[in-house]
């Protein structure tokens, strides 16, 4: 009775806090979300102990609603292999895709969210998967944002693939170093969102990790902030591998205390 009394509470708080303004229809006004571009710095929402989602990586909890929204723009990746080069489309314009980063003092959670007319579940010869990752600096933000430097300069990498509904935990040194690593301490859930037009159809992932970390090449929430990079991949745009769409440049993440 007293946990949920104070979870009540707590939720009450957090909820008179940050009351966004909501369209009709619409459970955000996107022309209010701050689009961030490489260099920026925002400071991570502090989900107050004692709020719970109700899953733990709950992609339609109303608590998305009450925490700040970010946008970044993505684009064709840079192609870094001929058979890439072959296949981008250089007029594509490209898309905003939508971020929460939040902590508790347990988990560090983000949260994208992005246009897409179809659910892509499927890989096969003809046929390819919808995917979403969020990339870490491991050092600071003079590590390339397109897969690291090397084994000195290394990042982290959390893969959601849709075809699984799995996150992977990731580690790469550069192009074509992707490894699995052994740990895999990293959660997700996702939502196909159908709003009855192709348009505004949308998926909404989220990812997750206790603070701690478990083995080599993770990212460590306990420390000032973090350099944090976006990717998608719209399958039945023939995105694979190399080819997605990637954010440009580092967006910094402060993980300070408020």
């Amino acid at each position: 009775m007293m946990r949920h009394l104070s979870q009540t509470l707590a939720t009450t708080a957090l909820l008179a806090l940050a009351a966004p303004v909501f369209a009709e229809g619409s459970s955000i006004i996107e022309a209010n979300v701050k689009l961030l571009e490489a260099g920026d710095t925002v400071a991570a929402s502090r989900i107050p102990d004692g709020i719970y989602l109700r899953r733990v990586n709950d992609p339609n909890d109303i608590i998305w609603e009450r925490l700040p929204e970010y946008r970044v723009h993505v684009a064709p990746a840079p192609s870094v292999h001929e058979s890439v080069d072959l296949r981008i489309d250089y007029d594509d314009a490209g898309q905003d895709v939508y971020l929460t980063m939040a902590r508790t003092s347990e988990r560090f959670y983000v949260r994208m969210r992005w246009r897409d007319a179809q659910p892509d579940l499927v890989t096969s010869s003809n046929r390819f998967r919808d995917a979403a990752a969020v990339q870490f600096s491991l050092g600071d933000d003079a590590t390339s944002y397109l897969m690291g430097d090397g084994p000195d300069a290394p990042v982290n990498i959390w893969y959601w693939r849709s075809d699984r509904g799995e996150v992977q935990n990731l580690a790469a040194g550069g192009p074509g170093s992707t490894t699995m690593l052994d740990n895999q301490p990293v959660s997700g859930a996702a939502e196909f969102v159908d709003k009855g037009s192709a348009a505004a159809n949308e998926w909404s992932v989220v990812m997750s990790r206790p603070i701690p970390t478990t083995g080599d090449y993770e990212v460590s929430f306990r420390r000032g902030e973090v350099p944090m990079a976006f990717a998608i991949w719209q399958g039945s745009d023939g995105q694979r591998d190399g080819l997605k769409s990637v954010s440009d440049g580092w967006i910094l993440v402060s993980l300070e205390e408020s």
